[in-house]
């Protein structure tokens, strides 16, 4: 006779979604269990690019404001100016480029952006006026325009909702990392050769150049199963949700200026100017490992939670920041502001990857790209000019900071009620 099939086996009791569209917790205190869900190679691969490009970027950016008012002749509200406007028209291209990239794929504008950034950016070892720092920096940033709604929504593609926060917080752990080392390096060539940071910003091209043969060679598209005709931009309508999470981000930008003004102040308090790319080096570790340790408390705790803690924790640094008058409680101060963005980073990240719609991902991290960015240009004008008052301007400047993150953080809290969705990632292509 015969041998009777056995039974088909019952799937897996699926647990109900929770408010950010992930598995709802297990535990009564709302717990996720950890996963052993490997990280995709292109996902492991952009990390490096971000490594590299970090680097590279890092080198100079420590560097620029001294040499912005030193050399150039500038003042600390061109600082705030350049590095404002530059994100600002940076941010025009991020929500097209997102766009464009639920139809065509995310690859090639990732590697345009990357390749962009990695040509222009050595010429700053050539600008002889502020003006022509601002246009520099403004093509850098607008490399880093084309490709950041592509490569987070390829990570959205790849993972599951599960491990998003694991995905983004490597990311920006491999990012934080290539910017802690850049100014350690700038700082040992400036030992050896010192005077001169414009040979400095030119060799710059030189790890440009690996970041384009990492994305040339690792960086994979998945096949478009949800490749969706090109609309106009503005058809991409933002649902309730996401449009509660981009007022509360656009709140959080305006407080988040430019990071070169905690430089600025550690050298007011003292720290010699050929040691600043040390305090770079040590904020940029700092976030690297808030960045890789987050991520999976991101996936556990719900991103949505996660980021308003980060939120709070930002705000309680740069309140410090406001009152502290002496260099040796600043830097413990801007090692918790590293561990904040650590931990806000991939919190944002994969709390918009799970509001995004089917098919829509390239879209919504350009939205939310597009809100950073454009905040960045009042962030900085603000920054720059409380930085002018005087010696109560940089106080004044940080409790500014602080105030605006917490009301950031009940916006949040409040208002943004993720719906219960669920998405699956799509296969890497071979």
């Amino acid at each position: 006779m015969p041998e009777t099939p056995p039974p088909p086996e019952s799937p897996p009791p699926q647990r109900p979604l929770a408010e950010d569209g992930v598995a709802a917790p297990s535990s009564a205190e709302g717990i996720l269990p950890q996963t052993t869900e490997r990280l995709p190679a292109t996902v492991r691969a952009l990390g490096w690019t971000s490594f590299l490009t970090d680097l590279s970027s890092e080198a100079i950016y420590p560097l620029l404001p001294g040499f912005v008012i030193r050399e150039l002749g500038g003042s600390a509200m061109n600082v705030g100016m350049i590095d404002g406007i530059a994100n600002g028209i940076a941010a025009i291209v991020r929500l097209p480029s997102g766009a464009i990239s639920d139809t065509l794929g995310r690859r090639p504008l990732v590697l345009v952006g990357y390749g962009l950034s990695a040509i222009i950016r050595p010429l700053m070892g050539l600008a002889t006026s502020p003006l022509a720092v601002l246009f520099i920096r403004a093509a850098d940033r607008f490399g880093k325009g084309i490709r950041s709604a592509p490569r987070d929504a390829l990570v959205t593609d790849l993972v599951t909702p599960s491990i998003r926060g694991r995905a983004f917080g490597h990311i920006r752990a491999m990012d934080h990392l290539g910017a802690a080392i850049g100014p350690l390096l700038a700082m040992a060539y400036l030992f050896f050769f010192p005077g001169q940071e414009r040979a400095l910003f030119l060799l710059a091209l030189l790890p440009g150049l690996v970041t384009l043969a990492v994305v040339a060679r690792f960086v994979k598209d998945p096949p478009r199963r949800d490749a969706l005709a090109m609309k106009p931009i503005l058809a991409s309508r933002l649902t309730l949700p996401q449009g509660m999470l981009l007022s509360s981000v656009a709140v959080w930008a305006l407080a988040a200026s430019s990071e070169q003004f905690l430089l600025l102040r550690a050298g007011d308090l003292g720290t010699p100017a050929w040691l600043i790319p040390a305090v770079w080096f040590g904020v940029g570790l700092c976030k690297s490992a808030a960045a890789k340790g987050a991520g999976p408390i991101v996936d556990r705790l719900s991103p949505k939670r996660a980021l308003a803690a980060g939120w709070g924790l930002f705000a309680i640094a740069y309140g410090g920041l406001s009152v502290a008058g002496h260099l040796a409680v600043m830097l413990p101060l801007l090692a918790l502001v590293a561990a904040a963005y650590g931990l806000i980073e991939p919190a944002e990240r994969a709390l918009v990857a799970n509001l995004a719609p089917a098919g829509r991902q390239g879209s919504s991290f350009g939205w939310y790209t597009l809100v950073q960015g454009l905040m960045g240009v009042p962030a900085g004008l603000l920054a720059g000019w409380l930085w002018q008052r005087g010696g109560s301007g940089a106080p004044v400047a940080f409790a500014t900071t602080a105030g605006l993150s917490a009301l950031a953080a009940v916006f949040l809290v409040l208002l943004v009620h993720p719906p219960r969705t669920r998405q699956t990632p799509l296969e890497p292509g071979h």
